[in-house]
């Protein structure tokens, strides 16, 4: 999360390396920040077997457990549309500026989905009177939102595509149940990951995968490819607590360097017949990516796990405890500061003082959602 808040701030960079940026529609390219979104996906799929094992072992039955996943599916898929359609907001003729509508969407989110308090008075208010308040909110913001396709023409809210937080969304609802449909099963997991795999590569090939004549081209947001991901995530897991179980490191390490040699060279072959883009989603992009991220693991594990070195995280700590209120904050801060008409000197904007800049904003970020969950204002679904 920090990485995706310090990449997310180059927009308002100039003249910074190219291998940092995100590649381009059709660019044969991988830069750092295309690397960030899967690895993002890549750990949510090591949080699902942890998540759901542990309410099993609270005695949840299944039904509770796909209500929840639901109902995180349902929210995920709610601000991602509406983060989708502020990308296409039309200033021209709305009745709100776009600011505005940022900041109060934005503040309607943390109305309905905000972490109970455990004080009495704050849970009731929570419970009842702010999540009504955030879906009126919301429904008000649906209503009076103007839009404005790529032919700039007047349109309404709408799906033209996901949004981040939706394709996270999607992702979710699939490998979630998927997962406690055939829990602690790594060859079932494999197959899965096969599967999405082929998928994708159909997907880019042209070629419509719908099953029935109603359904869209291409039915699966993601196209197969960022579930892989996900899923190469709970691989991660399952092998984690299989040799952890044992008490064997170096099995864990082997087994996950070989997935990620696999998975890079598959990378390779591929890069044969289709390019690496992250926008494209292709199947290239997909392997290299997920080489990449068990590589990371294994390194991040050996620090943390092995030697025991977890001083350096504690100052960004709540990057992992409150991921999604620190994704949404920077929709507050780059609107509040704009309608302040607050801006910093070109100097902080260029090149090694921008990356900088940037990078002390991702803490800055970091350290505001740290204050707001010390008064019980977190993001929580």
């Amino acid at each position: 999360m920090v990485l995706m808040i310090w990449v997310n701030d180059f927009w308002t960079l100039k003249e910074i390396p190219k291998w940092l940026k995100h590649a381009g529609q059709g660019e044969d390219y991988l830069g750092f920040s295309d690397l960030i979104f899967p690895w993002f996906l890549f750990v949510m799929g090591m949080s699902i077997p942890f998540s759901i094992e542990n309410r099993i072992n609270k005695n949840e039955t299944k039904l509770i457990i796909f209500k929840h996943i639901f109902s995180r599916f349902i929210a995920l898929i709610t601000m991602g549309l509406f983060h989708m359609n502020m990308e296409m907001y039309n200033l021209e003729f709305s009745t709100v500026s776009k600011s505005s509508f940022i900041i109060i969407t934005t503040l309607a989110f943390f109305m309905i989905w905000n972490n109970i308090p455990k004080n009495k008075f704050g849970r009731q208010l929570s419970l009842k009177f702010l999540p009504l308040t955030g879906i009126i909110i919301l429904i008000v913001m649906y209503i009076i939102y103007v839009g404005k396709d790529y032919d700039g023409q007047s349109i309404g809210f709408g799906i033209h595509w996901w949004g981040i937080l939706g394709l996270i969304g999607w992702v979710y609802a699939i490998a979630a149940p998927l997962y406690l449909l055939f829990r602690k099963s790594i060859s079932s997991c494999l197959g899965i990951i096969f599967i999405c795999l082929i998928l994708n590569i159909i997907s880019n090939s042209g070629v419509p995968y719908n099953i029935f004549s109603w359904q869209s081209s291409n039915w699966i947001p993601g196209n197969g490819g960022l579930h892989a991901l996900a899923f190469g995530g709970i691989i991660t897991s399952l092998f984690l607590m299989k040799f952890i179980e044992n008490h064997d490191i170096k099995k864990l390490y082997i087994g996950l360097m070989l997935m990620s040699i696999i998975s890079f060279i598959l990378g390779l072959i591929s890069w044969k017949f289709f390019i690496i883009n992250k926008i494209d989603g292709t199947v290239t992009w997909i392997l290299i990516s997920l080489s990449t991220a068990l590589v990371l693991f294994i390194f991040l594990h050996w620090i943390v796990d092995v030697k025991k070195e977890i001083r350096w995280y504690n100052p960004i700590s709540t990057a992992g405890s409150a991921t999604l209120t620190c994704y949404l904050i920077p929709y507050l801060y780059y609107n509040i500061i704009g309608k302040l008409g607050i801006e910093l000197s070109i100097l902080f904007t260029v090149g090694i003082l921008g990356l900088v800049k940037s990078m002390i904003y991702s803490l800055f970020i970091i350290s505001i959602s740290w204050g707001l969950t010390k008064i019980n204002i977190q993001l929580k679904i």
